[in-house]
């Protein structure tokens, strides 16, 4: 950490969100695809063979481009804030005692960092994802348009991104109680899981 801020959760989350795109474009293409298909009853197999004929394997990542270096650093910032955010809170207001947690398991500093963590990743990935989605239905766009939807981007990281903390700390006062452990790729996984139905 250098004057607090967590340098090694930039990195992470920039390693993270890098990998996410390799791996994820071609589905988010074919998602946006089929959401702005005109025919009766799109679905992903038709639309990722018309892709395929049309484009190639290129095609997939249609709009990838943009996210690839975006997507490491919107992650890179929302991992970096809430790791810089949390202890700034724990240092200015002390520790939470966990007998003042609400609902006695959340605590408010997760919570208030986790939205940090959110708007940080909202301020980075906004206009990416604008240029991303005109990239893939292949629509002109010019630089006023980065701040469409930017509003609705910052509140969904902010609720997603803190509930995804809420649940990593739940998870693990739960599994300290039991004296347990989990790989992090399993409980990161659970509790993303947790956010998506929350949605």
């Amino acid at each position: 950490m250098i004057n607090g801020i967590s340098i090694e959760s930039f990195i992470a989350g920039f390693a993270y969100g890098g990998t996410t795109v390799l791996v994820g474009q071609p589905l988010e293409t074919l998602k946006t695809l089929t959401q702005v298909s005109t025919t009766t009853s799109p679905n992903m197999l038709t639309t990722a063979k018309q892709l395929y004929s049309t484009s190639g394997i290129r095609g997939f990542y249609r709009g990838g481009t943009p996210l690839l270096l975006g997507g490491g650093l919107m992650r890179s910032a929302q991992f970096g804030f809430y790791q810089s955010v949390l202890p700034v809170l724990d240092d200015k207001f002390g520790k939470r005692d966990p007998q003042t947690y609400w609902l006695g398991c959340v605590n408010p500093h997760v919570v208030a960092a986790g939205w940090a963590g959110g708007i940080g990743r909202g301020l980075v990935e906004g206009p990416f994802e604008m240029v991303k989605v005109r990239r893939q239905i292949v629509s002109d766009w010019k630089f006023a348009d980065v701040t469409k939807g930017f509003g609705v981007t910052v509140f969904r990281n902010s609720f997603l991104f803190s509930s995804f903390v809420i649940y990593m700390d739940v998870l693990k006062q739960q599994l300290a109680r039991y004296d347990m452990t989990l790989s992090p790729f399993f409980t990161a996984g659970v509790c993303l899981d947790f956010c998506w139905v929350c949605v």
